[in-house]
């Protein structure tokens, strides 16, 4: 079953722009399938001809080798004589490439009829070894694993269709502050929604893991996801000789999502000194395992000087590591992981971009995030407890009166209200529909 991406919609308009195109992100998130819609999008909506669109991965040695010894010949070719029409050549697993960047600049500098469309598995290589070679050439967009309305789409389009009206909705009120009509009331679609929910922030989105049928299976690819991302992102291409210091660093880390990072604790726990521990943070944030949030300061100096709270960009990912694939009743961890699925959805919608923040107060007042939109700060609490009536909490109100925003979002279990407090207006929403 292939389910359609939203990456999709964004990648369309650049699609006939000179640029080259670059789709990164963890391995198994779906790349080379996306290669697969995206070949079919080209051949049945734009119309281009099957022999214009050439599709190759460079885990075939061969293909490889062939490229690295002469990237300009080995593109020619591929691309059919005595036809004006571009062609597009799609290129998966670009990041073995040795001096793609280089090669990628040459070619685009000397054939003028062809579009490559590259993907990678490591931000490391992609952006560090491309990205500076092909400046103002190269457009680089980001593939994660399905996020909850793609996870929707792949077993029930109606509520999928639900989860999509409202949640263009709520992005409306956090990116334009576009207010809305609600009553203060339960959720309809509660009971089946939160279900799914609850799944999806067990087992995470991992295509795979998601198109599974029985739980076995789900364990089996998980575990097998977090092997070949050793084996293949950090043995091969970071050549990093200490995966055990690496497994025990990630593991430490999945047990403390929600909490403020110590480093001295990390250096302890994965028995690596502070450069190797920035070293080993770095692969696990390049290679889409993990992201840091850094604490709200208006002294952004000082934001940098603070220690972060660290979360994964897929709970199954996490959730496999600690070895607790337990529903959400049954875990002491249920606000944690909530918390976390919330952090993953709220980054894809700010594109990687270090946009969201957490604050912690002196006195311990806490907000789980603080995003940042354009000139506006927007703060958002996740409380995912069954609400009946619109109330805040003395962390919200202590942010609301030292910074006065003109919004803020509560995550709610079940809840939809709005609440004005001095010049805030509060939206209430359930969590499933972010």
């Amino acid at each position: 079953m292939i389910v359609q991406r939203d990456l999709l919609l964004s990648i369309k308009p650049f699609i006939k722009r000179d640029e080259f195109i670059s789709i990164v992100g963890p391995r198994q998130a779906g790349k080379t399938t996306f290669l697969e819609i995206l070949k079919k999008y080209l051949n049945e909506e734009l119309g281009v001809k099957e022999q214009l669109i050439q599709f190759i991965t460079f885990e075939d040695r061969r293909l490889l080798m062939e490229f690295e010894t002469s990237p300009v010949d080995f593109i020619n070719s591929y691309i059919p004589k005595n036809i004006v029409e571009k062609s597009y050549l799609l290129i998966d697993e670009f990041q073995y490439a040795q001096n793609g960047g280089q090669k990628l600049k040459l070619i685009y500098d000397t054939i003028k009829n062809v579009k490559i469309i590259i993907t990678g598995s490591s931000s490391l290589d992609i952006k560090a070894n491309v990205g500076r070679f092909m400046v103002g050439r190269i457009v680089n967009f980001y593939l994660h694993p399905f996020h909850f309305g793609e996870y929707l789409r792949a077993g029930n389009e109606r509520l999928e269709r639900m989860y999509y009206e409202n949640n263009s909705r709520i992005k409306s009120y956090i990116f334009n502050g576009k207010k809305f009509e609600i009553q203060n009331k339960h959720d309809f679609m509660y009971e089946e929604l939160i279900k799914e929910y609850e799944m999806f922030s067990v087992w995470g989105g991992y295509p795979a893991v998601v198109l599974s049928e029985t739980e076995v299976e789900k364990r089996k690819i998980l575990a097998e996801i977090y092997n070949n991302y050793i084996l293949k992102d950090i043995k091969t291409l970071l050549e990093l000789a200490t995966e055990k210091n690496l497994f025990l660093l990630s593991q430490y880390l999945a047990a403390q999502v929600g909490n403020i990072v110590s480093y001295q604790n990390l250096s302890q726990t994965s028995g690596l000194d502070f450069r190797n521990l920035k070293k080993h943070l770095n692969i696990l944030y390049e290679t889409y395992i993990c992201s840091e949030v850094r604490p709200f300061f208006r002294n952004k100096l000082k934001e940098l000087t603070k220690n972060p709270k660290i979360y994964f960009l897929d709970m199954g990912f996490r959730n496999n590591l600690l070895e607790n694939m337990k529903g959400l009743e049954k875990r002491p961890d249920a606000g944690a992981v909530v918390e976390n699925t919330t952090f993953i959805l709220l980054n894809l919608l700010f594109e990687g971009m270090n946009k969201i923040n957490f604050w912690r107060a002196k006195a311990g007042a806490e907000v789980d995030f603080i995003l940042n939109v354009g000139d506006a700060i927007v703060p958002v609490e996740v409380k995912y407890s069954l609400f009946g009536e619109v109330r805040l909490s003395r962390s919200l109100i202590s942010f609301i009166e030292s910074y006065k925003p003109e919004r803020a979002l509560i995550l709610t279990k079940n809840f939809w209200g709005t609440l004005k407090r001095g010049g805030t207006h509060i939206l209430f929403a359930p969590v499933y529909y972010l």
